[in-house]
């Protein structure tokens, strides 16, 4: 399966029925919950489309650190850019994230997150799990890079079998800008114009 695709799967399965023990590290059941709460969200027939992408960006917002991996996905970027520019990128960036999601949801086809473990990586945590899909293909090994914040924790990373989300995007963002002489605007037009190929094609 291709990366982005794997990528949207992780975001809509759910943990399997023996995950819930008393005993399990906070970090794993962080994890668990985040699953089960796409999954109700994709597997929910009765909401129409625009309500299902208000409660999967307030889903992203409780569970990932959205501001903290936009600016790391910019990279040196973000010093260079304008108070503006930032926050359009901001926007632009989870609007993005929001629709080129949601609009998979019809992929998701009973695959089940399996948490394994979890252990501590300096300020964070990583929770090892892997996709098991029904129908006997290989699982696929998925690492979640959390950090404590207050109470709870956010994700900051999604590994997948060995390549960071994160620093695959940050690449593909760099790319963008140095091809149009370092200019931030520029990836803002690419992400604006991407939404508006979305909105258009009815995702």
């Amino acid at each position: 399966m291709k990366l982005a695709r794997v990528f949207a799967i992780v975001l809509f399965v759910a943990t399997t029925a023996g995950f819930a023990r008393a005993d399990m590290p906070s970090a794993d059941a962080f994890i668990g919950k985040l699953a089960d709460r796409a999954l109700a969200l994709v597997t929910d027939r009765t909401t129409d489309m625009p309500a299902k992408r208000e409660s999967f960006d307030r889903l992203l917002s409780e569970t990932f650190d959205m501001e903290g991996i936009g600016r790391f996905l910019l990279g040196r970027y973000w010093r260079l850019a304008t108070p503006e520019e930032r926050e359009a990128y901001l926007k632009a960036f989870n609007e993005n994230i929001v629709y080129t999601y949601t609009a998979r949801f019809d992929e998701y086809s009973g695959q089940k997150l399996v948490v394994d473990n979890s252990r501590e990586d300096g300020q964070f945590t990583m929770v090892a799990s892997r996709i098991v899909d029904p129908k006997g293909t290989p699982d696929v090994r998925v690492d979640w890079r959390i950090i404590r914040q207050g109470d709870s924790y956010k994700v900051v990373d999604v590994v997948i079998e060995g390549v960071s989300m994160s620093v695959t995007q940050r690449q593909e963002y760099a790319s963008v800008i140095q091809s149009n002489g370092g200019q931030v605007q520029a990836l803002i037009k690419a992400l604006n114009d991407r939404m508006e190929r979305l909105k258009s094609s009815g995702s």
